[in-house]
């Protein structure tokens, strides 16, 4: 068995609490990426994730493209959704873990350009593109000089607020262990399941528009198949209601190997 780590991005939702229900039964802990702005309007369910045991973390307030904010607003938003998630914890009882974040979109201050592709090995290049290109909404242009700046300067500002990477012990690939990837404060992925094609507002319209399609998508990763290395799963918690997409998903990860390990 290989390990693998689920990695939830933008709860709360209507369906929260049925996908940590979900979770709980297959026995699969995930570290969930909360929306300051659903919390604002819906907090109850990221307490009760809490308290049945799943980690919380930010995934800003209004779920916007940070190259297209100012360094300012991007603190802000970070700033408000840490306030909200640090009543939740509170209210729940429970001693906060770590203080990790994702950017919405994996927009790190630099758009679709989420790591430094140019300086990247040369023979990990391809990989990293496919990466971040295959299972992202996002523009593949060049960042240029200030939003590269922008981007070193919120790694600074969340090293020197407590922020720190999860601990995503053993994931060896040369292509995260040995680029930006393994140096990133934010949260990476390894793996982007392309879940969210299946929502109302997005099936049929993007590569993979079946459960079928994103099964065989995940047969036909090279990387996901290796075991000498952990893996990070990217899901959603999504207002159209993904939970039997996550059970199947999650399903077909555990047929092929993988068991899933808490952060």
């Amino acid at each position: 068995m290989t390990d693998a780590y689920l990695t939830i991005d933008d709860t709360p939702t209507a369906f929260s609490r049925e996908l940590g229900d979900l979770l709980l039964q297959l026995d699969a802990p995930a570290l969930f990426f909360c929306r300051g702005q659903r919390m604002d309007e819906n907090p109850e369910p990221v307490v009760d994730l809490i308290v049945r045991g799943f980690t919380m973390a930010n995934h800003l307030y209004a779920h916007k493209r940070s190259s297209q904010l100012s360094f300012e607003d991007v603190v802000t938003e970070i700033t408000c959704t840490e306030d909200l998630i640090e009543a939740a914890y509170k209210k729940a009882g429970v001693a906060r873990p770590g203080k990790y974040i994702r950017f919405p979109h994996m927009d790190r201050g630099t758009g679709g350009w989420v790591v430094d592709f140019d300086a990247a090995p040369v023979q990990h290049r391809d990989t990293l593109l496919k990466l971040f290109s295959d299972g992202l909404n996002v523009s593949m242009d060049r960042p240029d000089a200030a939003l590269v700046e922008k981007k070193e300067r919120l790694q600074n500002w969340l090293r020197a607020e407590g922020f720190t990477a999860p601990p995503f012990t053993g994931v060896t690939h040369e292509w995260y262990a040995e680029t930006e990837m393994a140096q990133a404060i934010d949260a990476m992925f390894t793996y982007s399941t392309s879940d969210w094609m299946l929502t109302d507002r997005h099936v049929g319209k993007w590569a993979y528009k079946t459960i079928d399609d994103l099964c065989r998508k995940m047969d036909d990763d090279s990387y996901l198949s290796r075991r000498d290395s952990a893996h990070i799963i990217l899901l959603h918690d999504d207002p159209d209601n993904l939970v039997p997409v996550t059970a199947a998903l999650i399903n077909h990860l555990r047929s092929m190997g993988l068991t899933f390990k808490k952060v």
